[in-house]
């Protein structure tokens, strides 16, 4: 219980724009689970970024989870219509809150979220999310085996993410 308190600590602590400091392996296989009927193709782009990360870090692929996909995308929904960027939501709920509505159960869950205007946006998402510690330490924990990526545009032109991580 410690490890889920911690990250949802460092979670709450994420409320910035990063910049990119790192790049990413455009070459490595696509993700076998991100079609096109689970993923918009932002939402595929930045997940398949974190993915290829992941691999060579050596860790295991997250599989995509569909009711994972729609709590991420209710959350960057919920920031792009408010035009709010933070791990509560507009009703006062944090993802942890939301999950039991989807079905979502776990032993560790991690959101991360991200904002920018980019004409990459989920690039710079991508790399902004890897490049920063306090995410990195997220979307880079072994014990994730799921999870799900959510992307929103608010009618300013800004691109909200949320990816929401999750050990069964």
């Amino acid at each position: 219980m410690k490890r889920f308190a911690v990250h949802v600590w460092l979670a709450a602590l994420i409320c910035c724009i990063c910049l990119p400091f790192v790049t990413l392996h455009v070459g490595a296989a696509p993700c076998a689970s991100c079609t096109s009927a689970t993923l918009t193709v932002e939402e595929r782009a930045l997940w398949q970024g974190i993915v290829n990360a992941r691999a060579s870090a050596g860790l295991l692929a997250l599989t995509v989870d569909p009711a994972t996909v729609a709590l991420a995308r209710d959350r960057s929904t919920d920031m792009a219509r408010h035009h709010s960027f933070g791990h509560v939501s507009s009703a006062g709920t944090t993802f942890l809150d939301m999950m039991p509505a989807y079905g979502l159960t776990g032993q560790l869950a991690g959101e991360t979220i991200q904002r920018n205007n980019y004409t990459d946006p989920a690039g710079e998402a991508a790399r902004g999310l890897i490049a920063s510690p306090e995410h990195h330490a997220i979307l880079f924990d072994p014990h994730y085996r799921i999870g799900g990526v959510g992307s929103a545009t608010g009618n300013d032109g800004i691109h909200y993410f949320t990816i929401i991580v999750i050990e069964p």
